[in-house]
């Protein structure tokens, strides 16, 4: 039966992950997800495309609050409900957004690890990212958190696997940050989606995802290479970009868990 294998967030974007059980869908992604962001003074953001640093910070929950811990420094803990109320501008791609700046402790431990100086920001729910495009439903609003474009990415382990053997060493799926790692179908299937249900909650499946280089870093070591987009390059690439995984938008609420069945609604 094809399933829901795993769920992962980021709650600092370009940090790592933390896999999850379940999860609440909400409109803007999965609690959590992408709502703490770096940012330059001048209020562009970083990411591990110039700073694989940032893959080296890890993250773990611990009731309400976040833990984020790097090698040779003394932990640092984030209130999951920050109350700042101070707004700071910064820009994701050719969003302009706002989010609340936490404090000058947080910045100097991120400043001290990266070697420059950074601003931590977060976005509670106050704080709203339009999501816009014309690949989506013109009926209702969408938001987004601080991810790249939209609120879920989907991969697919057979499409990795059918990757991996084509690769001289296989990498793992983490290279490729997705919230949900579904199993069942034959590789590349996702491609003809529009439409799929994960347990009780039904996606829209917008566009194909296009990747960047944070797929050739090893997300243990920080370590780059050429591949995978050297080899993806191969047989995967649209208008001049490499494809790999599917953005989603929730077109429903509720709860999903590993171990659900994965359904198809619609192709195209």
């Amino acid at each position: 039966m094809p399933s829901l294998d795993e769920i992962s967030i980021y709650p600092i974007k370009s940090c790592s992950g933390i896999k999850l059980n379940s999860s609440e869908v909400e409109d803007r992604g999965f609690p959590l997800d992408r709502r703490w962001l770096l940012i330059e003074e001048n209020g562009t953001f970083i990411s591990q495309r110039s700073t694989p640093k940032l893959g080296q910070i890890k993250i773990s929950q611990l009731e309400d609050n976040l833990v984020v811990s790097c090698i040779g420094k003394e932990s640092l803990t984030l209130e999951i409900k920050s109350s700042s109320s101070t707004r700071v501008e910064t820009q994701i791609w050719k969003d302009t957004v706002h989010g609340n700046w936490i404090s000058t402790d947080c910045d100097a431990w991120f400043s001290d690890i990266l070697g420059r100086s950074v601003r931590l920001v977060h976005m509670n729910r106050d704080v709203h990212r339009a999501l816009e495009n014309s690949y989506l439903p013109s009926n209702r609003s969408f938001e987004v958190s601080f991810a790249d474009g939209y609120p879920y990415l989907l991969t697919h382990q057979s499409s990795l696997d059918d990757l991996n053997g084509r690769l001289d060493q296989p990498i793992p799926m983490d290279r490729f940050r997705s919230n949900l790692i579904v199993s069942g179908f034959e590789a590349f299937a996702e491609d003809r989606w529009k439409r799929v249900s994960i347990g009780n909650v039904e996606f829209l499946v917008v566009k194909p995802c296009a990747r960047c280089l944070v797929t050739t870093i090893d997300q243990k070591s920080g370590i780059a290479s050429r591949e995978p987009l050297k080899t993806l390059a191969t047989y995967r690439k649209q208008e001049g970009n490499v494809m790999f995984g599917m953005n989603l938008i929730a077109l429903g609420s509720g709860n999903v868990r590993v171990g659900d069945e994965v359904s198809i609604l619609e192709q195209q």
